[in-house]
């Protein structure tokens, strides 16, 4: 037994080795970045900036986000805060080996959200949650459409019929900040 484990051992040392490096390349050797010339991992830079958000496109503020490019161009990290204090984070990326975007909501008030699924529709990033409450599974549908160069809608949606009928939850209007 004792001689498996040193085996072992020695073979998560290897690994943990090679991990580390591919990590952190040689002293002076500059980080690998295939994100920033990935179009498909740019292509939700829409959203980044500082926005006033507002209600179904009123004057109404509803809070404020800040969204900004993370992990050498890999990320897209949103910080939401409500206008009643509540706050939250999502974390953005186009994941490659499934040649589609995945998004990791968690909030304040302990609501947790993994939009795994996406797919474009025309200029629209639009993901889908498969979600449990003690009534059941549920989907959850979030959909971001530039409206122009300073306007960003979120759409927010959800359906207890396996997709075949959607109620908005929340319809916001990001505002950039100039």
């Amino acid at each position: 037994m004792p001689v498996r484990l040193i085996v072992l051992s020695g073979a998560m040392m290897v690994f943990v080795g090679v991990a580390a490096r591919a990590q952190n390349p040689q002293p002076g050797a500059a980080p690998p970045n295939p994100c920033r010339a990935d179009s498909n991992a740019r292509r939700f830079d829409f959203w980044v900036g500082e926005w006033k958000v507002t209600a179904s496109n009123t004057a109404v503020v509803v809070g404020h986000s800040q969204i900004v490019i993370v992990s050498g161009g890999c990320a897209l990290l949103e910080n939401w805060t409500a206008a009643n204090g509540a706050d939250g984070k999502s974390l953005n990326t186009y994941n490659p080996s499934l040649r589609h975007w995945e998004q990791f909501w968690v909030g304040s008030g302990g609501a947790v959200t993994e939009y795994r699924d996406s797919e474009w529709r025309d200029d629209t990033l639009v993901y889908l949650a498969h979600s449990i409450s003690p009534s059941g599974p549920y989907l959850q549908r979030l959909s971001f459409a530039p409206v122009d160069s300073n306007t960003v809608r979120q759409l927010g949606e959800t359906s207890t019929d396996g997709g075949q009928s959607w109620t908005i939850g929340y319809d916001l209007y990001y505002h950039r900040v100039p």
